[in-house]
């Protein structure tokens, strides 16, 4: 009853759709070209090329992200075949765009679920195996994937406790919508175990995928002007911050100033359109700002810069020895992936909301190799013991990077893993 009613409610409100699109592209949420527009309602801007299409769904840009080494596999054992990538965001598409880049792929944005559009995008695509990546469980897009008896294999499984509890109380829902799975790669043995009573027949625990990702790419030249526009300043980087971090972390920063007069903090918002709030809030707080989307530099004035455009986060982790990861601070907020500033060298510190990482920053918590802080006092008070004692620095930067290195390793697993389950996936084909 309750798949009818969702069914039946997503039909009716198709007059609500374009007016959503529309709120959403107001917000920088939803692209501007009119062409990658009509992809939201299943309809290709490009043309489906022959053969086998291998279709990776990822929710976001950290999960592309960690999807490229095994598209790249992919392509590697299927020479004739293509990939077909879809995200639902605009920053998805804009990361996705640079990654894919001379590969056989090529990004698209995934339909909104509502039936027509999802049948529009099946039809028109008729993927050969279909790969979720943390993406959610959409009813219309599975249900429609159940009919037509594509495979789907998912990838860094994952459900949250409470969504896990949710689905439990509807065990015929969840049937249906997990009946597309052939496979799972589970990121951790709770997530295994959720899974398989899930109704997902096979199932194994292979580790975190986004470990296997290789570390975020960065210009040379642009770390070389960077390093010279900073000089011997102190600097750190807050990383993927969210609204209501931002006070926190410029406090923060006061403190930190309070010992190093001439010190900046490049503060990486999650969301780059948030950067006129930012530079408000910082200059409110007293800080000479400078910011990246109005083309400005790091000079001898600015005090905090405000990172606002996309595609800069490994230049900052790859210049600068400490490193905050936002989405922590607040009871909200589930945290962001450690090992991408690890893997680049940082000393990492951290808010202690980060159920979505629990696993990889107990590691670090057992291997000293992250310090997680409580608030203003705290963050301050760490990034200003790091600036001035460089071995406890130095001790920091390595101990997160050997976790990192460690965690590497799960590609290696997801690769044997997967190469027989293509095989039987493509059966017929």
């Amino acid at each position: 009853m309750k798949l009818f009613l969702y069914r039946a409610l997503t039909f009716l409100v198709k007059p609500l759709v374009r007016p959503i699109l529309a709120l959403r592209r107001m917000k920088g949420l939803e692209s501007k070209d009119l062409e990658r527009r009509r992809e939201r309602f299943g309809v290709s801007s490009i043309p489906r090329p022959g053969g086998l299409i291998f279709w990776f769904a990822v929710s976001s840009v950290g999960e592309g992200n960690s999807a490229i080494p095994i598209i790249d596999y992919i392509l590697e054992l299927y020479p004739d075949a293509h990939i077909l990538v879809t995200t639902g965001t605009v920053t998805g598409d804009a990361n996705m765009e640079k990654k894919l880049s001379g590969k056989r792929a090529f990004h698209q944005f995934l339909p909104f679920d509502r039936r027509a559009y999802v049948l529009n995008f099946l039809e028109y695509w008729m993927p050969s195996v279909g790969f979720f990546v943390d993406s959610e469980f959409w009813p219309n897009l599975l249900l429609e994937i159940s009919d037509r008896k594509i495979p789907l294999i998912l990838l860094n499984g994952r459900v949250s406790d409470r969504s896990y509890y949710r689905w439990m109380k509807s065990p015929k829902i969840i049937s249906c919508l997990t009946r597309p799975f052939v496979y799972a790669l589970a990121k951790s043995e709770w997530d295994e175990k959720k899974l398989s009573r899930m109704g997902i027949a096979k199932v194994a625990c292979v580790g975190n995928i986004k470990y296997g990702a290789p570390p975020l790419t960065f210009d040379r030249e642009a770390l070389i002007s960077l390093s010279g526009a900073v000089g011997a300043r102190k600097l750190w980087v807050a990383a993927v911050t969210h609204s209501g971090e931002d006070e926190i972390i410029l406090r923060s920063h006061r403190a930190v100033m309070s010992a190093f007069p001439n010190s900046i903090l490049i503060l990486v918002p999650r969301h780059s359109a948030r950067g006129d709030e930012i530079e408000s809030t910082a200059q409110k707080e007293g800080f000479r700002t400078a910011r990246a989307s109005k083309g400005e530099t790091i000079g001898n004035d600015a005090s905090v810069y405000i990172s606002d455009v996309f595609g800069e986060l490994g230049l900052y982790y790859a210049f600068s020895d400490i490193v905050f990861l936002g989405g922590s601070l607040l009871p909200s907020l589930h945290g962001h992936n450690p090992i991408e500033p690890a893997q680049l060298r940082a000393a990492l510190l951290s808010g202690r909301n980060v159920d979505s990482f629990l696993e990889t920053y107990e590691v670090l918590e057992r291997e000293n190799a992250v310090i997680l802080v409580g608030g203003v006092n705290d963050l301050g008070e760490w990034v200003t013991r790091l600036m001035s004692d460089p071995e406890l620095l130095s001790g920091y930067r390595e101990r997160a990077f050997g976790v990192a290195a460690r965690a590497s390793v799960v590609l290696e697993r997801v690769r044997e893993k997967l190469r027989p389950i293509l095989e039987v996936a493509l059966k017929g084909h």
